[in-house]
């Protein structure tokens, strides 16, 4: 059986990457998925910015544009102008100062030119129906900037692991303890175990606690 989406409900993705070869190959791969389908393609900011006069994506794979505009500086514009557009980060940048300021424009997918195909796959997906994403990389690039300077009498950050991040990312997203080992491909009794960690890392009483207390302290970003 097919279960690749009919042309009418593939998420409409444009891809802004200014080297040809990764330009090239992230287009072939992206059409492999089936889920997906590619509107257009840009190599620079300018004409990224062009080409949304007259195409409308779901989403949109950017890139830090060189030379001309930076990708901080494209995500800001389509922020202003076209909030509705939803913008991931695909890059080898992965700085701490360049994620937040990203996510200060609207951006809500972040993923290393080092991230596997299923976080590719997971994370246009889960951008698209409106949630925030990082791929493991990012992931723990932003919660070392988050542990490094625990405040003081709150719960030490730095003990937590990028699983364990992940746990609490899909719980927030409402997934059951099934769901997650099914995502993660780990058994039942260990998600159970990271929570039951989480809980006692943080000095909490219940998952709701612990999703609230993850989202103030920057551990996730809705």
């Amino acid at each position: 059986m097919d279960n690749t989406r009919s042309d009418t409900s593939r998420i409409k993705i444009m891809i802004a990457e200014n080297q040809v070869i990764i330009l090239h190959s992230l287009v072939s791969l992206i059409e492999s998925l089936g889920d997906f389908e590619i509107t257009g393609t840009a190599s620079d900011g300018y004409e990224l910015l062009k080409k949304l006069e007259g195409t409308k994506p779901d989403v949109i794979l950017l890139d830090i544009i060189k030379p001309g505009l930076t990708g901080i500086e494209v995500a800001r514009i389509i922020d202003e102008k076209m909030p509705w557009v939803k913008v991931i980060s695909l890059s080898r940048h992965n700085h701490p100062s360049f994620i937040k300021e990203m996510l200060k424009h609207g951006v809500k997918g972040f993923l290393s030119k080092n991230c596997t195909v299923e976080e590719l796959h997971e994370g246009i997906k889960r951008v698209y129906n409106g949630k925030t994403y990082f791929c493991s990389l990012c992931s723990r690039v932003i919660l070392h900037d988050y542990a490094s300077e625990p405040v003081e009498g709150a719960a030490d950050f730095r003990t937590i692991t990028p699983r364990e991040i992940e746990i609490i990312g899909y719980l927030s997203d409402g997934y059951s303890t099934k769901e997650i080992s099914n995502k993660l491909f780990i058994s039942d009794k260990t998600v159970e175990r990271h929570k039951s960690n989480l809980l006692k890392k943080m000095q909490l009483r219940n998952t709701a606690q612990l999703i609230k207390v993850a989202v103030e302290n920057g551990l996730l970003i809705h």
